[in-house]
């Protein structure tokens, strides 16, 4: 809740008050934050600007009270503090201008607008009349990903002929195949496995239950497409750089319990020595990934907040990651990722019901030169291997992406260049929507409060 600001010698005042909020899986709106451990919340931003308004009451002002059939005076936090009604016949007429008595205070309390209870607006003005507007923004995080599979700013081929795109929401349930049965509750939720692409080179390919958008090209194969093609959308992907870490909890490299080596490179299991925070987690950086990381939560049923930055690579044949039951880990990676598809493992919360938002890799950009080119070229490569269930999401904007083999995947991949060939089976989760870095804020919705 911001202070009251006086401005200028006419005495213009100002306030805002800014609470946590979120909308749940079927959209309703609820105070406070977000119980998903994954989740951003919202925010919802209500300013009051008042003026005074000095000089005697014009004709036809008249905020009397007469008897004329309605209520205007209401116990606080009843029903019938919503009548329209319940204040003076002038000030009915002209909703915003009080004379005597703040009509919106006298109408729904004193702290409607202030859920800390820190200030409490008098509903007494005094001997001078005043105007007031009241406005009401719903604010969103804006994070890496929002109902697309797959958003590629440059080329994109794949899947394979045989592959197939839905969706689903985590939120509701374990993944199943909806998309054809629109009795089922669940079906709203299974045709957003869209593809966003921002060029004209794009070879789609497989079912895709959603939408595919890209900037100037033609899709062949839409009868395979559910939802809209749309071939006008450009974008752009900016460049990621590495958070801002100075509220993490550090853990510099060692041995013994809780910490990791400069470069993990063979079979290594990590149990953090606290369990952190979405937005504090317990922070590793380490040189290069070539064995199998496993990590634990730092103690049994504790969510743990884990991340780590990786300056080199994570490849070879045993490079791997497992995430068990209660971890959440973000990968921040400088380099390249080349790993089998089956070395890559989410368990949390268990092995059949992985949640995507449970590991999370991020892509450093590479840095520019003087005239802007990328001092080396990122890639992803994902190889084949059985059995495998990659359940995870990717926010790489500058990588080149090569997904090979038949996986189930669970999740989302944001990158530069995209080439698959296998026929997999890919589940957006609807429950990404929110989750994720915020890479900025935008306004959802805004209201001018007229009552």
């Amino acid at each position: 809740v911001s202070p009251v600001t006086t401005f200028g010698s006419d005495n213009l005042k100002a306030r805002t008050v800014v609470e946590t909020c979120y909308f749940d899986s079927s959209g309703v709106f609820h105070p406070g934050a977000n119980p998903d451990p994954n989740a951003n919340s919202w925010y919802r931003v209500r300013s009051k600007g008042t003026t005074p308004l000095p000089g005697l009451k014009r004709t036809g002002m008249d905020d009397t009270l007469v008897n004329d059939g309605h209520s205007h005076f209401a116990a606080k936090g009843s029903t019938a503090m919503q009548d329209i009604t319940a204040r003076g016949n002038g000030d009915s007429t002209l909703r915003k201008i009080d004379f005597r008595y703040d009509h919106f205070v006298t109408t729904y309390g004193n702290d409607w607008d202030d859920p800390l209870g820190t200030r409490n607006d008098p509903a007494a003005i005094g001997a001078t009349p005043q105007i007031s507007r009241r406005i009401e923004q719903i604010v969103t995080p804006v994070t890496p990903f929002f109902d697309a599979a797959i958003k590629a700013s440059a080329s994109f081929y794949g899947l394979g002929s045989a592959a197939m795109l839905d969706s689903y929401d985590s939120r509701k349930g374990p993944y199943v195949f909806v998309a054809n049965d629109p009795t089922n509750p669940r079906y709203p939720d299974s045709r957003h496995g869209s593809l966003q692409i921002g060029s004209s080179t794009a070879t789609v390919k497989g079912m895709l239950y959603g939408d595919v958008a890209t900037n100037g090209g033609t899709i062949v194969g839409s009868s395979q497409i559910t939802g809209t093609v749309d071939n006008n959308v450009p974008f752009n992907l900016d460049d990621y750089h590495m958070p801002d870490t100075s509220a993490w909890a550090y853990q510099p490299a060692g041995t013994g319990a809780g910490k990791l080596p400069l470069a993990v490179s063979s079979s290594t299991t990590l149990t953090p020595p606290a369990a952190g925070s979405s937005n504090a987690p317990v922070y590793y950086v380490i040189s290069s990934l070539t064995g199998a990381l496993k990590v634990n939560p730092t103690a049994a049923g504790t969510d743990t907040y884990v991340a780590i930055h990786v300056t080199g690579n994570i490849s070879g044949n045993s490079a791997g990651i497992t995430v068990n039951p209660n971890v959440h880990l973000k990968i921040y990676f400088d380099r390249n990722i080349d790993v089998k598809n089956n070395n890559l493992i989410n368990q949390n919360p268990s092995l059949a019901n992985p949640i995507a938002g449970n590991l999370q890799f991020y892509g450093i950009s590479p840095p520019r030169d003087v005239n802007g080119v990328p001092q080396w070229t990122q890639t992803i490569q994902l190889n084949s291997a059985t059995p495998s269930t990659l359940a995870m999401t990717f926010y790489a904007p500058s990588a080149d992406v090569t997904l090979n083999g038949n996986p189930d995947f669970i999740g989302t991949m944001v990158c530069k260049t995209f080439y698959g060939n296998g026929n997999v089976s890919w589940h957006y989760d609807r429950a990404l929507n929110s989750e994720g870095e915020v890479l900025d804020f935008r306004i959802a919705s805004y209201v001018e409060d007229t009552r």
